[in-house]
């Protein structure tokens, strides 16, 4: 009988261990055989090649979206262009924490690996593309290795020890911003060769794509494949949480076509715009309620919530940064060096961009050794945010005559923007036990791309808003006070759509300095409300990092997932 007993104890542990994986939080997770490995060349070149790949996602984003004015010159078709950059950004968003979940559960190599090849065939198309439709085809394939960046982010996360996350973080943010700066340059140098030059943007991509896929599937062999047991098909179904992978995929996708569609095309108050976001965050409230109420092992495991606040403290300030980063740093500051008359060239903005990119990359790395040697997140967090405050204050106050001040902001601008993306991340996957560490990772990102994408609606919102309501108004009065017959302001103003390269008659040199100057000021003012929205989110993500928990404890020798031959090592030692 009590062998019988014995049995059934068995069977039921065994069933309930298949449908529910007993997690062990990263608290005790990080003490348990927390013993030294030796780091060699295995580890390290795992290191590069994600780092790699981060570089060639980054690279996607940013060259294409560089040169789009030029793409359109090309292939036509201007209405839907946005396209180009938004449908792999929209994979991405979407797809991370399905993703990442998929190979907390399954399997990293592949997951990680077999993406990159999809890309590859997707970057093809783009580069052999005959219209429009076919370009955003193939970026909506580029977009499927996007969405990896939940593992490719985790990888060095696990293969390295603890006490090194945010140094393995830190090498993820210089393979991003090598990829930013390689794009930016890169995509400019190919496009300006000739009329069909950006097509060498995508063959580019098919070049990193490819290398990246091969790298992982001939280097990348963990030890560790996965910390869940062998199940049934339902029970990988159901470990995946299908009802919240459905719930949130639905959401953001509804929400990131509202706010793109917000951005430019409609305004806020058409249905294009207001349906999806209704629908979006309604479903977005449900996802919230079912991961809250419905299981605890779902996609925003309660295991992340073991320790504290940290992980929707650091998620909420990664959605921010991204509210920040691309909204005003990204989308406004070009054009205030554009329409402020600091540059009047795409080669000569991006050049200046550099100010802001290449202190982003330098700053990065004492950031992270001095993360690293004293086990600090929470302090460089608060003071690259405070700076970065310094640099929304300072932009809301722009004027046309500082264009050497506005370097100095970029300058800044970098500085304080290199916290923030080296850190956060590694503070959301101290909230994480190693079965959820990808998905959490994906989560992060998925938070900052729908953050950037709300920002980006509200600063396009504000920032248009006052110059449809002003600019026009501005300009033909500044002109008409210095003598311009109000017959021509119409032919002015069609000038300055244009760019300035159309004679207006009647207009002397005296007529054009005075319309120029009121111009930059009216963009000015409108630019000063854009930057002046951001300054309370970047105080709330400052409070946000200020309530931080010191992770200290965390970073320990033990390594999660290393690719090193430990026993081979061990037999060496015995002997």
């Amino acid at each position: 009988m009590d062998m019988k007993n014995e049995e059934v104890h068995q069977v039921d542990k065994h069933h309930s261990h298949n449908a529910e994986l007993h997690i062990v939080p990263i608290e005790q997770e990080a003490k348990e055989d927390a013993r030294h490995i030796n780091l060699s060349w295995r580890s390290w070149l795992i290191v590069f090649i994600t780092c790699f790949a981060i570089m060639a996602q980054v690279f996607v984003v940013v060259a294409a979206g560089s040169v789009i004015a030029f793409i359109i010159r090309d292939l036509g078709e201007p209405a839907i262009a946005g396209w180009i950059i938004q449908g792999p950004l929209l994979m991405q968003s979407v797809l991370s924490p399905l993703v990442g979940r998929l190979s907390d559960v399954l399997d990293r190599k592949y997951l990680a690996s077999i993406p990159p090849l999809i890309a590859f065939v997707g970057a093809i198309i783009s580069a052999k593309a005959t219209s429009m439709n076919m370009l955003i085809g193939g970026g909506i394939l580029i977009g499927v290795t996007l969405a990896t960046i939940s593992i490719v982010q985790a990888i060095p996360s696990e293969i390295l020890p603890l006490k090194y996350r945010a140094l393995a973080n830190g090498f993820a943010f210089i393979g991003g911003a090598v990829g930013g700066l390689a794009g930016g340059v890169g995509a400019g140098g190919v496009t300006n060769a000739n009329k069909g030059g950006w097509r060498s943007i995508f063959w580019m991509q098919a070049a990193f794509h490819g290398a990246t896929s091969l790298s992982l599937l001939a280097f990348y062999w963990p030890k560790r494949r996965s910390d869940y047991p062998k199940m049934r098909f339902m029970e990988y179904v159901w470990a995946c949480d299908p009802i919240g992978s459905v719930l949130f995929i639905c959401s953001a996708t509804l929400m990131l076509l509202a706010l793109n569609w917000a951005g430019g095309d409609y305004p806020w108050s058409d249905a294009h715009v207001a349906a999806p976001l209704t629908i979006g965050l309604v479903l977005l409230a449900a996802f919230c309620v079912y991961e809250w109420k419905g299981r605890t092992d779902g996609i925003v495991a309660h295991v992340f919530f073991s320790g504290g606040w940290n992980f929707a403290l650091s998620t909420f300030a990664f959605a921010v940064e991204g509210w920040i980063f691309y909204s005003a740093v990204n989308s406004v500051t070009p054009q205030v060096i554009l329409n402020l008359g600091f540059e009047d060239n795409a080669w000569d903005i991006s050049i200046r961009q550099l100010s802001y990119a290449l202190p982003s990359l330098f700053f990065s790395i004492p950031i992270t050794l001095y993360s690293t040697k004293y086990k600090d997140l929470k302090w460089p967090l608060i003071v690259t945010f405070f700076i970065f405050l310094v640099v929304t204050i300072m932009y809301s106050a722009i004027k046309p005559t500082w264009d050497n001040a506005q370097i100095g902001f970029n300058v800044i601008a970098g500085t304080g923007q290199a916290g923030p993306l080296t850190l956060l991340v590694a503070c959301v996957q101290f909230t994480s036990p190693h079965s959820h560490l990808a998905t959490a990772t994906g989560l992060a990102f998925s938070a900052r791309a729908i953050g950037g994408a709300f920002g980006s609606a509200v600063i396009n919102a504000i920032v248009n808003g006052r110059i449809n309501s002003h600019y026009a108004k501005d300009v033909s009065s500044a002109a008409i006070a210095a003598g311009l017959p109000e017959s021509a302001v119409p032919d002015l103003l069609k000038s300055f759509a244009d760019g300035g390269v159309t004679p207006v008659p009647n207009a002397t040199s005296e007529i054009m300095a005075k319309a120029i100057d009121a111009s930059h000021w009216s963009y000015a003012r409108a630019y000063r409300l854009g930057w002046a929205s951001v300054i309370p989110f970047v105080v709330l993500a400052l409070v946000a990092v200020a309530c931080l928990s010191g992770v200290k404890e965390l970073m320990t020798e033990k390594v999660e997932a290393t690719v090193e031959h430990v026993d081979e090592e061990r037999e060496k030692v015995a002997v």
